[in-house]
């Protein structure tokens, strides 16, 4: 029996220094996603990346600022993804979102 469910990835490309007011865009992002009731997110920090300006954006340990990628991954239904578009887009101003197939199973403890 076949169990997986099909949804979209979304995933969301900004800077670890990107802000939304006075926090980081993406606890923003996250707490947005989560008041929308979201199936799920997680933020991922990055090692090294670039984007669209095409400087490079690195975690080094002693650097005085660093700026490392951040990456939020979602996932849900396409329809509600499709959905938040327009105030992600209001939010995040510069970036990257990815939308991508996927089957995922949801797990969850009695």
């Amino acid at each position: 029996m076949e169990r997986f469910q099909n949804g979209k990835m979304m995933r969301i490309f900004v800077d670890e220094h990107d802000r939304h007011g006075v926090e980081p865009l993406y606890t923003a992002v996250v707490e947005m996603l989560r008041k929308r009731g979201v199936a799920g997110a997680t933020v991922l920090r990055g090692i090294e990346g670039f984007g669209a300006h095409n400087r490079i954006h690195v975690a080094k340990p002693f650097s005085a600022a660093p700026n490392s990628p951040v990456l939020i991954e979602v996932v849900d239904e396409e329809e509600r993804l499709r959905a938040l578009l327009p105030e992600l887009e209001t939010m995040i101003g510069e970036g990257l979102i990815s939308l991508e197939n996927i089957a995922y199973l949801p797990l969850r403890r009695a």
